[in-house]
């Protein structure tokens, strides 16, 4: 029983696999990274005075000072030439290495101004599964250059269940959080009431979408049953490391607890969603696109 649970775990991590899934996820992800923060300023927070300026572990561990404005404008278009390379598959080991290093700087910065943000944490994880990937021997431009053609390998497969296991505790660490502190109380008070009808005076950095939220306030149905669906979603989450099944259930409504988020509440959390292109077996949905294309040729070559 033993071995063959050694097995499973084996094979859960390295089961050999074509490098077409890893090389998508990569130019997926890292593509969305780029629209995404493209067109953010970093150096903004530069301007902020030094009176707010309280660094946090990674800056107090190597003692970091706060940096000028032109540092970060140097720092940020790095980083995202980096992004634009890795997403590109050029120079991917170095692009990707320099993602995840410039990007765990520029990333942290944000945070020494006394307010922990919650986003961009899975992102840095993420971004440092890749940097030691093989991502890019497919869909990319060091692949084509090179004319690469790589077998099947468990170095294609260990870096997408890598990132399965980052947004499984994630989430699963989000529900546990509240159960500890707050118990069945979070389901059962009106905690989400309250949250909902804050929500339109602006307490969070992005304003609710719709205002949708007050009147969900008003029905505790309706904002019990969001309570309850929340902690059913983040800690049953790592189920889906286990069972085809349970993602059926629980990746959709994660997608809708990050969006539902967003549009209600205001917390911009669409970094979770980039991080969930992992999940998508892109080379059954490229086989399904072929067969698809491959019937309409047929159909146009019989004549009626």
């Amino acid at each position: 029983m033993i071995r063959n649970l050694w097995e499973r775990w084996i094979r859960f991590w390295f089961e050999p696999a074509e490098p077409v899934n890893l090389g998508i996820c990569r130019f997926v992800f890292f593509g969305l990274l780029f629209a995404y923060y493209s067109s953010y300023d970093f150096s903004e927070w530069a301007r902020v005075s030094t009176a707010f300026w309280i660094p946090k572990d990674f800056f107090k561990f190597f003692n970091l000072p706060m940096p000028s404005v032109r540092i970060i404008e140097w720092v940020q278009m790095l980083w995202k030439f980096s992004l634009l390379f890795s997403c590109l598959g050029l120079f991917t080991r170095l692009s990707t290495f320099l993602a995840l290093s410039v990007g765990t700087y520029i990333l942290s910065y944000p945070h020494n101004f006394g307010a922990t943000h919650h986003y961009d944490a899975m992102i840095v994880l993420v971004l440092g599964v890749m940097a030691f990937a093989s991502s890019g021997d497919a869909y990319s431009l060091d692949s084509y250059i090179r004319k690469l053609k790589k077998p099947a390998s468990g170095e294609y497969t260990w870096p997408i269940r890598a990132v399965w296991l980052i947004i499984s505790v994630i989430f699963f660490g989000a529900g546990y959080a509240k159960l500890v502190n707050s118990g069945l109380a979070w389901i059962t008070s009106n905690y989400m009431q309250v949250v909902l009808m804050q929500q339109p005076y602006h307490t969070s950095a992005h304003p609710p979408l719709v205002m949708w939220g007050v009147a969900f306030a008003q029905r505790p149905w309706i904002y019990h049953s969001m309570a309850l669906m929340t902690i059913i979603i983040e800690t049953g989450y790592p189920i889906v490391l286990f069972s085809k099944k349970a993602r059926w259930l629980f990746l959709p409504g994660a997608l809708f607890l990050v969006i539902g988020i967003r549009v209600l509440m205001g917390p911009s959390f669409e970094t979770f969603l980039f991080c969930h292109i992992f999940w998508i077996p892109w080379d059954r949905v490229i086989g399904r696109i072929t067969l698809i294309r491959q019937g309409t040729r047929e159909k146009s070559f019989v004549h009626p």
